[in-house]
């Protein structure tokens, strides 16, 4: 399985994940919004989050295609490190992170892949980064991505860039936009230039 794979699969990963995050939980009623509002109140906003579970749909755009793909399925997220993303149409296939264990499922092979993340040292920052969003620890995101945002309560967004010159030989940048505490699209740029975003329905959840 080679690394340059494993490294795509991943993230494509810290999409679920981060998809999985913070739409289900309850808005923050207007009355609670300072002046001060920013990137750390948004990061204890998903902290807050135990499971959440949504649909998606993805439009990927990729050099190797002549046309994009269009991919949907649903989201999945335990807290503190379990995450799925379970591909529906057109092909069906399920991405699991559990704990240190990665499984893949299904796909254009209809193989079975599972590894630990411990064989892949090169490519551990990625699924940190996700965990550190998940969790909301902004000094652990922060020192694997440059994490820059702007934004009011009501419009905001936060673009990922990896520090570390391992992590972009897989993905450039990833840019979350949403208002309050909701999500709603997720666009990823990979090192190579194929880009994809992803628009997120709401399930259920429980920010609790």
């Amino acid at each position: 399985m080679g690394l340059n794979r494993i490294g795509a699969w991943l993230s494509v990963a810290i999409c679920a994940g981060l998809a999985a995050t913070v739409p289900w939980a309850e808005a923050l009623p207007a009355a609670s919004v300072s002046a001060d509002w920013g990137l750390p109140q948004l990061m204890q906003e998903l902290a807050r989050v135990k499971s959440a579970s949504a649909q998606f749909t993805e439009r990927k755009t990729m050099h190797l295609l002549t046309a994009p793909l269009v991919t949907s399925g649903t989201l999945a997220y335990v807290a503190p490190d379990r995450m799925q993303k379970t591909t529906l149409a057109p092909v069906p296939e399920q991405f699991v992170i559990d704990r240190n264990q990665v499984t893949i499922a299904g796909g254009p092979d209809k193989e079975t892949h599972t590894f630990s993340l411990s064989e892949y040292p090169q490519i551990g920052g990625l699924v940190e980064g996700i965990r550190a969003t998940l969790a909301g620890d902004l000094p652990m995101l922060r020192r694997f991505y440059i994490v820059d945002f702007q934004g009011a309560p009501v419009d905001w967004q936060i673009r990922l860039r990896p520090r570390d010159a391992d992590l972009t030989r897989f993905i450039k940048w990833i840019c979350i936009r949403g208002s309050q505490n909701r999500i709603e699209t997720i666009a990823t740029k990979t090192s190579d230039g194929d880009y994809s975003e992803m628009s997120i329905t709401e399930d259920v959840g429980d920010a609790r």
